[in-house]
């Protein structure tokens, strides 16, 4: 293993470790503080096509969020894992969900949006640094879905986050695709200029 790849692995065992033990309060509070900035965001508010995400161990709960994209009339989506890659489907709380290979609730079925369809992907994390770097669960399921768009054509990526999952330095590969944005519970953080302005590329 090199020292990157190392580097990388002992981030993930820490913030992972910290994310999983948050307590019920906490992970309540945080949510509702991200969800209400989500709401601010004009971005959002513009957005057409959204892929959210199902949070598990710990990962910020943004269910609300994404009822209330598909109430404002935006298509919204979740990934489901099929091999090595994700597809985005369509989600509202009634459609039927399983449990897929790690653990998340995906559609069981639904005719899959391509990525590059969409206006805006919420992703989850691992870390994050102040220059965007974006550190997953370790599969590369984000950065392959995104790598595979050309760079003009991408939907803009705002990660979603415990504001204690910054770091100082993200150790990158040359597949990372970086954030345009952050949404912590306490800041946002915009990346890219203009990334969340109103008008969607």
């Amino acid at each position: 293993m090199s020292d990157q790849a190392a580097e990388r692995r002992a981030i993930r065992l820490v913030l992972r470790e910290q994310r999983a033990g948050l307590g019920d309060d906490d992970q309540a509070a945080a949510s509702i503080a991200v969800m209400a900035r989500l709401a601010r965001l004009p971005v959002l508010r513009s957005a057409g096509v959204v892929a959210g995400y199902r949070g598990v161990r710990g990962e910020v709960d943004i269910d609300t969020s994404l009822i209330l994209q598909a109430q404002a009339r935006s298509v919204v989506t979740v990934p489901r894992v099929v091999g090595d890659h994700l597809e985005f489907l369509p989600w509202e709380p009634e459609r039927e969900t399983a449990r897929g290979s790690f653990g998340i609730q995906e559609p069981v079925d639904g005719e899959p949006v391509p990525l590059f369809r969409h206006d805006v992907v919420l992703a989850p994390l691992v870390a994050f640094d102040d220059h965007g770097r974006r550190l997953g669960q370790g599969g590369g399921y984000y950065d392959r879905a995104l790598g595979a768009i050309a760079r003009e054509h991408r939907p803009v990526v705002i990660g979603i986050a415990h504001s204690f999952q910054q770091v100082a330095l993200v150790p990158t590969e040359s597949w990372d695709v970086p954030l345009d944005a952050v949404v912590t519970e306490d800041d946002v953080f915009e990346f890219r200029p203009g990334a969340l302005d109103p008008s969607i590329a």
